[in-house]
């Protein structure tokens, strides 16, 4: 299964993917797995008791860079900070490709791939353009390149390792944007994508698309259309899953059998 889960910050979009089957296999692009080392439930007891399950792989900045202010698109420099995009992404090509040989990364099997989040990964891969081309500031045909990225590769090559069986499930957290239409002048709310444009876009290629909630003193996922926000389930799950783990979902399924 192919997941787009999308949410405010804060909202417990981490911890619900860690619920999904062991062995995990999490690209943690926001330092956001403390949150699932340290949430603890009403019962004062870790809601993911199954860490040493998951393996962590980091790919967050390891460096400190100066503030940079050039903004002339006719220099020919990139960025100190983006040296580091290149060694990210090969890290990132080099799971997929591992997984998609044997479903191993270093040897080890998995079942699920977590990607967290795409709003730090899709800032890197700007910053990877801007390295690639030596500039300093994106330009209009840039933006061609990352829609080719994401709709041409990223996203078939995901559904083309899930289509192989070795893995099981592919959980790509996201947070939300928001625009207003220029025609009608309603507000929308969408996934955070390279561009605002392919944020717009990006739901209509997955079949599950979900919004996390806390509602009360539970996180909940809603696949339907919530308030601004267009989810979807090909698979006509039930609006609303609570708790919001694997566990309901796979309840949910198995009764449908």
């Amino acid at each position: 299964m192919l997941i787009l889960l999308c949410g405010q910050y804060k909202s417990g979009k981490s911890v619900s993917s860690a619920t999904f089957p062991k062995p995990l296999l999490y690209e943690d692009w926001d330092c956001g797995f403390s949150s699932i080392e340290n949430t603890r439930g009403k019962d004062n007891k870790l809601l993911i008791q199954d860490r040493a399950d998951i393996t962590v792989i980091p790919f967050y900045r390891q460096q400190v860079y100066d503030l940079l202010f050039q903004t002339d698109i006719g220099v020919k420099s990139a960025p100190a900070h983006t040296m580091e995009a290149p060694v990210l992404l090969k890290q990132h090509n080099d799971i997929i490709k591992s997984l998609n040989k044997d479903g191993c990364y270093l040897d080890k099997p998995y079942k699920t791939l977590v990607i967290d989040s795409l709003t730090t990964m899709f800032r890197v891969w700007k910053e990877m353009i801007l390295r690639m081309n030596n500039i300093s500031t994106l330009r209009i045909p840039d933006y061609g390149t990352l829609e080719t990225i994401l709709l041409g590769q990223f996203i078939p090559g995901l559904k083309s390792l899930l289509a192989t069986g070795k893995l099981e499930h592919i959980i790509l957290i996201d947070h939300i944007d928001m625009d207003k239409d220029e025609i009608s002048g309603m507000l929308m709310e969408f996934p955070v994508g390279p561009s605002r444009n392919m944020g717009k876009i990006i739901g209509l290629q997955f079949d599950e698309i979900w919004i996390q909630k806390k509602e009360g003193s539970d996180y909940v996922w809603r696949t339907k259309t919530t308030g601004l926000f267009q989810a979807g389930s090909r698979l006509d799950l039930p609006e609303v899953i609570k708790p919001a783990t694997f566990q309901s979902l796979e309840s949910i399924l198995k009764n449908r059998v």
